[in-house]
């Protein structure tokens, strides 16, 4: 659970500095996870390097990190252009898929990739993420079926944050929960809090057992407030209540309390591990700031001594 929190923190540490880059303008457009970290340092934790991962734009960074091989400076290099990205598939990374930019269409692919596993005999699982807009996405319906006709070792991950866009799941489907649908399509679904690493990890270890023993696919829906817009640069449609509400939850705050009353830590090592990934994170902006200026020389807009002060406040 220590190595836990140090995913979780240096994950929204380098989110966070992500995120204010690109609202300053220094870095190109985001689709920020801040408050999505759980997410994927829950199912990071559930998985093998051989098991595959089709991650989304939201969690994918914060998946990368905790399966190893993916380091906070890495996350940031790879946002200045100086390295590959978290989607990259190297020697020495656990299995990943990128990420594709229609909506949904990454999932018909990860069922693939489960199926030539299984007929090969290789014993690893696929983990294919989306959410609650490409869950009404044809191809991921499709996708699904298929899976479950075949028990197929997989396992469907729904980051559902309650909006598509600027379209909210409560006008997009009448189903009271998305996790539902997994009746459907002949596989167990489970509902967990998006905001709770534990929960987040014992679906998916879970799942994974499952899929590993020849039992089939299952479906996990994890319910998460998105702080940000869909994108940076692209108006938040939200009131400022609901984007208050959104953010009254906080994953890196509510877990760090847990932690502290379980006594698995004690509040100075967790102020330890904070501060030694909000250094990490500096570090790698002023090492990419020294870098060469390439295509987005124009875009850096801030010195190493202003990237040691980077915070978000929601």
């Amino acid at each position: 659970m220590r190595g836990m929190y140090r995913a979780l923190s240096g994950s929204r540490h380098a989110e966070q500095a992500i995120t204010e880059l690109a609202h300053r303008g220094t870095l190109p457009g985001h689709h920020s996870g801040l408050n999505h970290e759980a997410i994927g340092v829950g199912v990071g934790l559930a998985l093998r390097p051989d098991d595959c991962a089709q991650m989304s734009h939201r969690s994918g960074m914060m998946l990368a990190h905790t399966r190893g091989g993916f380091t906070l400076r890495d996350a940031i290099r790879s946002r200045f252009g100086l390295a590959p990205s978290c989607h990259a598939a190297l020697p020495g990374r656990p299995r990943t898929l990128p990420i594709v930019g229609l909506v949904g269409t990454w999932v018909p692919m990860s069922v693939g990739v489960a199926m030539a596993d299984k007929l090969r005999k290789k014993g690893t699982v696929t983990v294919t993420f989306f959410g609650d807009g490409a869950a009404n996405e044809g191809a991921v319906h499709e996708a699904m079926n298929l899976a479950g006709a075949r028990r197929l070792p997989i396992v469907f991950l729904l980051e559902n944050n309650g909006m598509a866009v600027s379209l909210s799941s409560r006008e997009s489907s009448a189903a009271e929960t998305l996790v539902s649908r997994a009746v459907g399509y002949g596989m167990p679904g489970t509902r967990v809090d998006g905001h709770d690493p534990l929960q987040v990890y014992g679906a998916a270890a879970e799942a994974v057992a499952k899929a590993r023993s020849g039992e089939g696919p299952s479906l996990i829906e994890a319910v998460v407030s998105r702080w940000e817009g869909h994108a940076v640069g692209i108006r938040d449609t939200r009131s400022t209540a609901e984007v208050s509400l959104a953010r009254s939850r906080d994953a890196l705050r509510e877990t760090r309390e847990q932690l502290l009353r379980d006594n698995v830590i004690t509040a100075a090592e967790a102020d330890r591990v904070d501060a030694e990934c909000r250094s990490e994170v500096a570090l790698a902006i002023a090492e990419c700031l020294r870098e060469p200026r390439g295509p987005l020389a124009t875009a850096w807009a801030i010195d190493a001594a202003e990237a040691e002060a980077l915070t978000f406040s929601p």
